[in-house]
Formats: structure tokens, sequence, C-alpha cells
């Protein structure tokens, strides 16, 4: 027999290898089904189902069904689970996955004793508001009850009572200050913007009687630099790391051809889908800040597009750039820049994100003799004194334009 070393690493306590209890077996391989139609491997896949294993063997032994299972009995569980000598790991990597699973199977109970509470109502209320009476769009109703939601509970009693009459100039500014103490100048104009209009919701809704607006600070004005974009050395350095291969590396070969070619934002490329290619004619159509237009597909981004799609894995969704890990669906804006970011570390160049490509493209057509007309078309600018921005940064036409020292302009 051989005898155990005692320096050998710990293991948790073993399930039995016939799964028992309420969830066992058709919860076990419905939850197994739907992993592997989330993209997740079989690995990954194994541990997350073990964990619900164990979740059913301990139901079991609490005398628990499935009807009870809510956020309260998942947190008993994990009390009981990390008050064992060694903590199974997958308790902390893989709960939530399986908590998305029970939610999505419907086996999680919905909490008829969660209350409501007055803060939480208000809020719901507030964005109802921004979305149906000033249309606003989700990204910026999600964006501003994340910067100005925290007034609320600022003026929140213990007993849940929200007093709205102290809202004043002096409470306000002491919110925004404390909010944006960490934040950089553009952040701090965004607090400032979403609390002003938190105050004017409150103010149509007769919470408060007077506006305070007037009195809340100003956010400090940001200094106005030239856009910035990459040179063609940059560009290839991003393009060479990409190993065309592999997935990832035709995936991000093409994120970085079309931001480069076609002016994308990072979150107009992470929202295209099949459906907004035209291979036919030879289309793209981008939708964007509640815009849409659309662009040619140049050669280069229509065969960057094409070795991707062809190495494309299967996704949940019919977004063109997915994540290559589980769950497989449309990639996020901060993931689109991301990857960007990745691929510049990894060519050993300064630090890169998305929106420089977009600038870059803009510069390029300047640069190429194109008019700010064609700028702005492709970059789906509705008025062209924004685009106007990039005339400072073609040295080309302004040397035209300088005047030699010592002569008098005509």
């Amino acid at each position: 027999m051989t005898k155990k070393s005692p320096t050998a690493r710990p293991h948790v306590d073993r399930i039995p290898r016939v799964s028992v209890g309420p969830l066992a077996p058709a919860m076990l391989a419905e939850c197994s089904s739907w992993l592997s139609k989330q993209g997740y491997s079989p690995g990954s896949a194994a541990g997350i189902v073990n964990l619900l294993a164990r979740l059913s063997l301990w139901m079991q032994t609490e005398g628990a069904g499935t009807d009870q299972i809510g956020q309260a009995l998942l947190d008993r569980f994990v009390i009981w689970e990390r008050s064992r000598t060694v903590v199974a790991a997958a308790v902390t990597t893989c709960m939530g996955t399986m908590r998305r699973f029970l939610i999505a199977a419907g086996y999680f109970a919905a909490s008829e004793n969660e209350v409501v509470t007055e803060a939480q109502a208000a809020v719901t209320e507030w964005r109802a508001w921004m979305r149906d009476d000033r249309g606003l769009l989700e990204k910026t109703i999600d964006a501003r009850c994340y910067y100005g939601a925290g007034l609320v509970d600022v003026v929140t009693t213990p007993e849940g009572t929200v007093e709205w009459f102290r809202l004043g100039a002096p409470v306000v500014n002491a919110y925004v200050a404390e909010r944006g103490r960490p934040c950089g100048a553009v952040t701090r104009a965004h607090i400032v913007d979403a609390v002003r209009c938190l105050l004017r919701w409150a103010l149509s809704t007769g919470r408060i009687s007077r506006d305070p607006t007037a009195g809340v600070l100003k956010p400090p004005g940001t200094r106005r630099t030239l856009p910035r974009g990459v040179g063609a050395d940059q560009v290839a350095a991003l393009l060479s790391v990409c190993d065309p291969a592999t997935a990832i590396g035709a995936r991000d070969r093409a994120v970085v051809t079309i931001l480069v070619r076609l002016g994308l934002r990072a979150g107009e490329a992470a929202r295209l889908t099949l459906d907004d290619i035209d291979w036919t004619a030879g289309q793209l159509k981008v939708s964007g800040k509640g815009r849409e237009h659309t662009l040619p597909i140049p050669v280069d981004v229509g065969e960057a597009l094409e070795a991707w799609l062809r190495a494309r894995p299967p996704a949940l969704d019919r977004g063109v750039f997915v994540r290559m890990k589980a769950p497989r669906r449309m990639m996020t804006p901060s993931g689109i820049s991301g990857s960007i970011a990745r691929l510049s570390d990894l060519a050993s160049v300064d630090r890169i994100y998305a929106h420089r490509l977009r600038h870059t493209a803009a510069m390029d057509v300047l640069a190429s003799g194109g008019t700010l007309t064609e700028a702005k078309e492709l970059l789906g600018h509705v008025y062209t004194v924004t685009t106007m921005a990039y005339a400072k940064v073609d040295l080309i036409s302004l040397r035209v334009l300088a005047v030699p020292f010592g002569q008098v302009p005509r």
C-alpha cells in the first residue's frame, strides 16, 4: 500500500460517483448540454457540473427541494462549502456560471420576499423617463444611472425613505465632488450631466419644488488636443502579430483592418452583425449613436472579413466579431478596444486603443487628397464642424496655406 506523503496537497471531499439529490440526473444533464451550447470546453464544463452535483448532494442533506432554489439557498450552500478545511476552487470560479444556468433554465425561483426600496423604485422610474420622454439610448441611460443614482442614496434615510427636499446645491455639489474625486475631467463632466438629468426628472415629477441645477458645479474644462492617429509602421506592427492561421489571429486582423480602413468606432465594430454585410453589393451597414450609414467594403477589408468568418466558431448570436471564450457571443466595445491594446503590447509599440485607429482612417482620407465631406461620410458625422478638427492635422494642405515669414498675405 502506498503511503501518502505528509507534504501532499490536500483535496476536498469527493462527491459520490453516482450523482444523488434533487438535481440528479436530469438537471445535471441539462446543465452539461447548456454549457456545450454556450461554447464551454469539456474541462470547464466538467467543473461547473461537478459543483452543481455538490449542490444537489448538499440539498439532499438539508432536505431542500428544487422549488427552493434561489439566492438565499445558494448563499447557504456557499457558506457550507467555505466551512470545509479545504475549499473547492469551483466555489469561487464556477458559482457565477452555475447561477446563470439556473436562471436561464428557469429553476432559479424569483424572490417573492425581495422588497423594492423607495430609492430603487425612483431609479427605475427615472430610467423609464429617460427612455420614454427623453428618447435616450440604453447605453446612455446605463451611464447616467451609474454616475447619478448614488445621489438618491445620499438623501435616503436608514429607514429607506427618500428625503427629496434635501436635494439642494450644497448636498448635490458635495456628491459631485466626492463621486468625481478619483476620476478624470471627462468622467467628471459625465457625473455632472447625470446629476442634472436626475434633478430635471425630480422637478418634472414634483419630487422637488425648485430647480437647483443653476447652483450645481460646472465640470472642469477639458484641454482640447489634436486628433492623434498612428503611423503606417505601427499599423503594420499590429497586423504582424495577428497570426492568420489561428481563429483569434484572423479575428484581430479583421478588427484592425476594418477600424483603420473604415474608421468605425469600437461600439460600431462590436455591434456589427452578419446581416449588416451585403456581399453582393459590397457594402457594410454601420449603426452607431442612433444613426445608420452605409460604407463600401474595400478589397483588403473584404479579404480580412472572409478569412475571419471562415474561422469564426459557432456563437450564440449573429455578431460578426465574437468572443473566443465561453459564452461565445458578440464582443463588447471595451473588448474591441482591449484587443487593440493587447496587440500593441505584443507588437512592442506605444499603447494604442481603437479610437486612434478611427482617427487614422480620417487622417488618411485627407492625406490622400480627399475632402472634409468625404471624411465626414466615412466617419458618419452629422455636422461638418465635427470633422473639421481633422483639418488641423492635414499638414500638407496647411503648408500650402501658410504665408512665408516676412510676406504680406494676399
